[in-house]
């Protein structure tokens, strides 16, 4: 029977509090004796998953959940307070940028000493040069690292993975660093990692990453696995119940600014409660806006992806449009949506509410809005087009 690659068993990681010299001291000597100080503030309990080889695992959560905790632990950055970490392979992280550079040498003095350091020796020279083509710094290969940029530092640590070619991948936001033709570049490299037998596993905010690269997911939630399985339904679940809480968060605002004070999805006159709608089907969406001194503010609307990437936004001074009065201090838009050319999917209807005079944005209310329906077209919109 094949080994996992990774198996995880019982996990805990604790960190003592440390609040004065005695405590230092107390945490050192522990060290020094060997043992483990299963006291203080638990980040990581309870940690069971396993990672064949050739699969991918995403892990999500709030900053905090101990996702980077659980990465070095992995990578032997950190040691357990509890539990067990097989390793059955050969492991490249990128967890922090810069980490396992020295500073003070050029870029190409550190692509030889991690050449080096992975045991490189057959075809060095050919192997540096593939590093040095896909880093693609110029003439900063030749200057001390300590005068890099973060994007040029992540180039330099990308290209070593590449050559060194671990059993498993382990990265840490790596891939959202960078310029976009970087990080398209780097994207395609992991693709064909995991077509010819590699082993990833990422922590990401971005959900098209982890929907697009990984095959499973584990969600963290204060130190401990809240749910797992298929990446689609975990990342989704995730999403629902952040944005579930950003939508109750929306109503408590500023009685002395002008805020959206609510938002409803209408289609043929009628509200949808759950705010989903069909592909090619018009709608309307109608926000209402407080305003406290009986000026008419301006409204700023968009729709993105989950990960925040923008798809369309437009202002109501574009069209000169003007809300109409519900009272005193409400006012309301009626935006309507014709033949609905977004492609099936989960998507963010971002509203900002616009100062009077169309200059500032004064706050954001954002609402799920989920596109329904079957087609083999890809991105995110449908253009018209005629074939012949």
């Amino acid at each position: 029977m094949t080994k996992p690659l990774l198996k995880i068993s019982g996990l805990k990681k604790s960190f003592p509090y440390i609040e004065n010299n005695r405590d230092r001291m107390r945490g050192m000597w522990a060290t020094l004796r060997g043992r483990v100080n299963d006291g203080g503030h638990v980040v990581l309990n309870g940690i069971d998953f396993t990672i064949n080889r050739g699969e991918s695992l995403a892990i999500v959560g709030k900053n905090g959940a101990g996702k980077s905790t659980l990465l070095k632990i992995i990578s032997g950055v950190l040691q357990p307070t509890e539990g067990v970490v097989q390793v059955n392979g050969s492991i490249g992280a990128l967890l922090e940028l810069g980490s396992g550079f020295d500073p003070e040498y050029t870029g190409y003095e550190n692509l030889k000493m991690a050449a080096a350091l992975a045991g490189i020796k057959d075809n060095l020279i050919d192997k540096l040069n593939r590093m040095v083509q896909f880093a693609d710094i110029g003439d900063y290969l030749h200057e001390p690292v300590k005068t890099y940029s973060s994007g040029m530092v992540v180039r330099l640590g990308f290209s070593v993975i590449t050559e060194t070619r671990p059993d498993l991948l382990i990265t840490d936001e790596i891939l959202a660093v960078g310029d976009e033709a970087f990080q398209i570049k780097c994207l395609a490299w992991v693709d064909n990692y995991l077509k010819t037998g590699g082993t990833l596993l990422l922590v990401s905010h971005s959900m098209y990453h982890i929907q697009t690269i990984c095959k499973h997911a584990l969600w963290l939630e204060k130190g401990t696995v809240k749910l797992q399985g298929d990446a689609h339904k975990v990342s989704k679940a995730y999403q629902h119940e952040i944005l579930g809480q950003l939508e109750k968060l929306q109503y408590h605002q500023d009685v002395n600014t002008y805020h959206v004070a609510g938002v409803q999805i209408l289609v043929a006159g009628e509200v949808v409660t759950d705010n989903k709608i069909k592909m090619g089907q018009s709608f309307d969406i109608s926000v209402k806006i407080f305003t406290p001194d009986g000026l008419k503010p301006g409204l700023s609307m968009g729709i993105a992806e989950y990960d925040d990437r923008g798809i369309y936004g437009t202002y109501s001074s574009e069209y000169q449009c003007q809300p109409q009065w519900l009272d005193d201090h409400h006012v309301v838009f009626n935006i309507k949506v014709l033949k609905n050319p977004l492609l099936p999917g989960e998507y963010r209807l971002k509203l900002h509410t616009m100062t009077p005079d169309q200059l500032q944005m004064v706050d954001t209310f954002l609402i799920e809005l989920r596109v329904e329906g079957k087609t083999r077209e890809m991105g995110y919109c449908r253009i018209e087009t005629e074939w012949s």
